[in-house]
């Protein structure tokens, strides 16, 4: 009897203790119901941040809007095994996951469902620029089943399946009733639609040149007709996200070392004085050694470096040849909307400077260059192109100016707009290359603060040149992709060697699929 009594015991036991494990190994981070308006901030501003990061990093400098004074085995293609944007990317995706699960077939949460579209949308887009194949069919799938070992999939098969959620989005996107939690758009789902496909246009644009049958039809569906399918049209319906003194811009409270390490690139310096281009005043300060403070209209105070020098030479460079004024002092920092408080003491600001994840003055390039190339019928290259100047123009006049420098915003008002875009070196001819050219200098102009973007649409394009550094380790070439985490080959090597097998080889010259320039 005392037997059967201990046992009765020992199962009650363990019945309890079996309840009491699955209630505390539920993890809270992938909750079974997921509640969209608390998960959204979290990823938007956390994609953000590191698109911004990422940004700043490889991207700033291997299409030399900046230039490494410190630390430069970035400048110089000494590339190592990059886990960034890999993890953030996918732990971001599995909250965009629970909040897709919660309303694809929820009536009254249609638009949580659309704008959870457009982020899965943007950043798979965004990992696989960044490496290629990567996990995206079985890549939130443990979620459910437990697997961490996610397959790799093709690269077209991933861009089809983008472009295919963002058609859904934009069908999606049109029933009514407001969300929250929102820091992109604050919940305005109409620009969550405009959004959708113009990052459509991008991503076709990018294909174009593997796939043009579907990049011309697709660019021909959105751009024929505007009011099935509306697209930015004005600044105003960029997508950003605006930083407040609790969230500063990113650099904000970086150490002043994050910051001065990487200067005013040459090739930048020499391209916007060649055109007589003002949004030098916004992308870079006057040297230390000029004594003028944050701005000087005199364009010879802005004084760029040489891209790919090592750590000795790039702290020894000397823009006029003389030792004895080599180093900081005589290189111009970047611009003070990326400062750090800590640089720019009293200067700097926490919130004029956006991290923008597609502008205005991008679409119309893209628009430009669709026309110009005969994609699409609507529209001409030449007022496409110039919107495009005068929207990035306007821009950054405006955040200078929410950030008080009146100095820097009253010389870009004073910019004569028709003579820049009237000027041999910018207007557009009857010659389609140097027109593609043209187009492709100036939306690299306007993508300076969107640096992975900037060497998305390089390595599509080849344009404008880059040449590396004299002390690039990379045998004269400049990478096209970063080399998968080292923790992806050691926890997931069977499907990561089959994607090396598919793509050729894991290392940092090895074109993307739709890289075929």
């Amino acid at each position: 009897m005392k037997k059967i009594l201990l046992l009765l015991i020992s199962l009650v036991l363990a019945v309890s203790c079996t309840e009491d494990f699955e209630t505390i190994n539920i993890n809270p981070n992938y909750p079974a119901s997921a509640q969209p308006e608390l998960l959204l901030p979290g990823i938007q501003r956390e994609m953000a941040y590191n698109w911004g990061n990422q940004g700043w990093e490889e991207g700033f400098t291997v299409v030399q809007y900046g230039a490494r004074l410190q630390f430069t085995s970035g400048d110089t293609y000494n590339w190592s095994p990059s886990g960034d944007p890999y993890d953030n990317a996918y732990a971001s995706l599995r909250d965009v996951e629970n909040i897709i699960r919660d309303t694809e077939t929820n009536e009254e949460a249609q638009n949580y469902y659309g704008v959870a579209l457009v982020m899965k949308s943007w950043i798979y887009s965004y990992v696989t620029d960044a490496y290629g194949d990567v996990p995206y069919s079985e890549a939130t799938s443990g979620i459910e089943d437990g697997n961490v070992t996610p397959a790799f999939d093709a690269q077209s098969s991933i861009y089809a399946s983008i472009l295919a959620d963002l058609e859904t989005a934009n069908t999606v996107l049109t029933g009514a009733g407001n969300i929250s939690g929102d820091i992109i758009y604050n919940g305005d789902i109409e620009k969550w639609r405009k959004f959708a496909n113009s990052l459509r246009l991008r991503l076709l644009m990018r294909i174009s040149d593997v796939d043009n049958a579907t990049a011309v039809a697709g660019m021909a569906q959105i751009t024929g007709n505007p009011s099935a399918y509306p697209i930015f049209e004005s600044n105003e319906d960029m997508a950003i996200v605006e930083w407040n003194s609790d969230n500063p811009q990113p650099k904000y409270d970086a150490r002043s070392g994050s910051f001065d390490e990487v200067r005013l690139s040459q090739t930048l310096e020499t391209r916007l004085k060649d055109l007589n281009d003002n949004r030098l005043y916004v992308f870079a300060q006057p040297t230390t050694d000029s004594d003028k403070g944050i701005f000087s209209e005199d364009f010879n105070d802005y004084v760029g470096m040489p891209n790919g020098l090592d750590d000795e030479a790039a702290l020894g460079y000397s823009p006029s040849g003389n030792p004895d004024e080599s180093g900081s002092n005589f290189i111009s920092r970047l611009g003070i909307l990326l400062a750090c408080r800590a640089c720019n003491p009293e200067q700097a600001s926490a919130t004029a400077s956006h991290t923008i994840i597609m502008s205005y003055s991008e679409l119309q390039f893209i628009l430009a260059e669709a026309a110009e190339r005969g994609f699409i019928s609507s529209g001409d290259a030449a007022m496409y192109y110039e919107n495009g100047i005068r929207a990035s123009f306007a821009y950054y006049t405006e955040r200078v100016a929410a950030g008080g420098w009146s100095d820097i915003a009253n010389a870009m008002q004073a910019t004569d707009l028709e003579a820049y875009v009237g000027q041999d070196a910018v207007a557009l001819t009857a010659a389609t290359d140097d027109n593609l050219a043209k187009i492709a200098l100036q939306k690299w102009i306007s993508l300076f603060y969107t640096g992975f973007e900037g060497w998305s649409d390089w390595r599509r394009t080849g344009m404008p040149e880059v040449i590396p550094g004299p002390d690039a380790v990379n045998d004269g070439m400049v990478p096209v992709r970063f080399q998968y985490p080292n923790s992806v080959k050691s926890t997931n090597s069977e499907n990561y060697n089959a994607a090396v097998q598919s793509m050729g080889t894991d290392d940092i010259n090895t074109k993307l699929w739709w890289d075929v320039d």
